[in-house]
């Protein structure tokens, strides 16, 4: 990849995390929407109890304690493995979930807490804006998963694997607002700050590569 056919996705990806920044401001002067509130309500009561079901399982991957076991045990077998570079890029995808962190602590937004919201799991006592479910999903799994596909012999097994990658992270948002625990801002900036931080990873790898070539 050359220096042209990178400079779009420079641009794109500072365009995202510019975004990411305005939403937060807007959110953090605008904490509770009655547009955002009758959407949710809209969507918890439009979707047949069956996909619920199945909504919450998506949310599981995100939960404690399985949501720092499960991709401190990906990182370490990739280690082990002696795929260190591998394990270094899936740790710098998961450091998205540090700036979400942040992000929550400066914004502070409360979570939905109308009367008429159905909440069937517990609501998270931290803050708001970003769904850092959709930023773990929409940077480190779907990383993870296309690492491993990528190491896959079977390409039935690679697409697969790209297909639950693909899958998780387009319900990931869904789930968190059918939960009751995040208004829809909360899910658009958790894949602005997932999704660029994935590519400017990918990005780095890929002119990590270019270099490489170039010295041999």
């Amino acid at each position: 990849m050359d220096c042209r056919r990178r400079v779009p996705g420079v641009f794109a990806l500072a365009g995202a995390l510019l975004l990411y920044v305005l939403l937060a401001l807007w959110v953090r002067r605008h904490p509770q929407s009655s547009c955002e509130l009758a959407l949710l309500r809209r969507l918890q009561t439009s979707i047949p109890p069956k996909i619920g079901h199945v909504l919450r399982w998506v949310s599981w991957l995100g939960f404690p304690p399985q949501s720092v076991l499960l991709p401190s045990a990906v990182i370490a077998a990739f280690w082990w493995r002696g795929q260190r570079t591998v394990a270094l890029q899936l740790l710098s995808t998961w450091t998205a979930s540090t700036v979400s962190f942040v992000t929550k602590r400066l914004i502070r937004r409360p979570r939905p807490n109308h009367p008429s919201i159905i909440v069937p799991v517990t609501q998270p006592r931290d803050a708001s804006y970003p769904s850092g479910h959709v930023v773990t999903y929409t940077a480190f799994w779907l990383a993870a998963l296309t690492a491993v596909a990528e190491r896959v012999p079977w390409a039935w097994v690679r697409g697969l694997l790209l297909a639950c990658a693909g899958l998780l992270v387009a319900t990931v948002g869904l789930s968190r607002m059918y939960l009751g625990h995040h208004w829809l801002t909360d899910v658009l900036g958790g894949y602005l700050l997932g999704g660029s931080w994935y590519g400017l990873v990918r990005l780095l790898r890929c002119a990590g590569e270019r270099a490489e070539s170039c010295e041999a």
